[in-house]
């Protein structure tokens, strides 16, 4: 017979594997030889159309070993080269490899990416006032 946990201990298996996780996770995204890369895009990320690539580079992201997560501690600016609304990202690592796809919208609402203003200008610059991925 195979060992079965209880509910409880599965879930504290689970919480003591998020940190080392969140660590490896956060590794890679700060990984050389470059900077990471926020693809902002208005639709999804394979299907929608892309408006803007910003850099993130690796001392603006820090990982918040307390609340498990990753998130920046400073803004990010990033020319828009078409018009839309961005809505969601695609966030490549260091090494320009896929890392994640989140979440985005304007300071008021709930993307894991926020920007100053998510309805961009050609032309015009887009900021990210914050990102933040929960471990």
């Amino acid at each position: 017979m195979a060992l079965t946990l209880s509910p409880a201990h599965e879930a504290a298996r689970q919480e003591a594997a998020r940190l080392p996780a969140l660590q490896v996770s956060y590794a890679r995204l700060i990984a050389t030889p470059g900077d990471a890369v926020v693809q902002l895009f208005e639709g999804a990320p394979d299907t929608g159309t892309l408006i803007a690539e910003l850099a993130m580079p690796a001392d603006v992201v820090t990982l918040d070993a307390e609340n498990v997560r990753i998130q920046t501690t400073a803004a990010i600016e990033g020319q828009v080269t078409t018009a839309g609304t961005a809505d969601n990202a695609r966030i490549l690592d260091g090494a320009g490899a896929w890392w994640a796809d989140a979440t985005v919208s304007d300071d008021n609402g709930a993307g894991d990416i926020k920007l100053q203003d998510n309805a961009l200008q050609a032309g015009a610059f887009a900021r990210i006032t914050s990102a933040t991925f929960q471990g």
